[in-house]
C-alpha cells in the first residue's frame, strides 16, 4: 500500500460497504448506472474509498439472515455529509456471463438471491462484473459535505478533497483473503458446463 491519500469514491450501498468493511464478503458486482457513459460501468480506479448511499427497497436485497444490517442505515441521511470508512483495492475482475455462475457465488454475499440475479439479467447482452476487493477499514473514518458534483446515479466520484488513508486496517488477514478468494474460484470453476 503506497498511497497516503485518495480523492475517489465508488458509489456503494451502505449495507454493503459496512459488509466489506468488517470482511463478511470481498467483491462488487457492477454492470452499470443510468448516468454512465453508455449506461455501462467502467472500472476506471483500481484503488478507492467506498462512498455509502442507500437502497430504497432494502428488506428485499438481502438475505433474511442479513436483515438486521439495514439497522445500521436506518437514520442514515447522505444527503448533507458522507462518512468515509472503507478504502479498496481490486485484486481481480471476473467477467460473470452465465446465471449458474451468479447463483454459485450465493454463499460468498450478504445479498438475496433475487438481487444478483436481477442485477445479472439487466442488460443481458453485457457481462456482471465481479470485482474483488481487498478491503480497509480506515481507523479514524472522515466525514465530508456533500456538493452539486456528487449527486446523480453515476458510480465514480472525484472528490473535491483528498481522503487521509494512511491508517489502515486490513477486513481480513492475508490468510482469510487469500482462502476466500480460492473458495471463489473453486465455486465458479464447479459451475463450468461441457458441452
Amino acid at each position: 500500500m503506497s498511497l497516503i491519500s485518495s480523492n475517489i469514491g465508488l458509489k456503494e450501498w451502505a449495507v454493503t460497504s459496512g459488509s466489506l468493511g468488517r470482511g463478511e464478503q470481498i467483491f462488487l458486482l457492477r454492470k452499470g448506472g443510468i448516468r454512465e457513459d453508455g449506461r455501462h460501468f467502467k472500472i476506471e480506479h483500481e484503488q478507492f474509498l467506498l462512498y455509502p448511499g442507500l437502497f430504497h427497497e432494502g428488506q428485499l436485497l438481502l438475505k433474511q439472515e442479513n436483515q438486521h444490517l439495514l439497522q445500521e442505515t436506518v437514520n442514515a441521511d447522505f444527503s448533507n455529509e458522507i462518512t468515509f470508512s472503507v478504502y479498496c483495492e481490486l485484486v481481480e475482475t471476473i467477467e460473470i456471463s452465465e446465471e449458474h455462475q451468479v447463483r454459485a457465488l450465493d454463499a460468498f454475499h450478504i445479498w438475496s438471491e433475487d438481487f444478483t440475479v436481477k442485477r445479472f439479467n439487466w442488460k443481458p447482452r453485457h457481462s456482471l462484473k465481479l470485482m474483488i476487493v481487498r478491503a480497509y477499514k480506515l481507523d479514524t473514518p472522515i466525514t465530508v459535505s456533500v456538493t452539486d458534483e456528487y449527486g446523480g446515479c453515476k458510480s465514480w466520484v472525484d472528490l473535491d478533497n483528498e481522503i487521509d488513508i494512511s491508517a489502515l486496517t486490513p477486513a481480513l488477514t492475508d490468510a482469510e483473503f487469500e482462502n476466500q478468494v480460492s473458495e471463489i474460484h473453486e465455486a465458479l470453476a464447479s459451475t463450468t458446463v461441457t458441452v
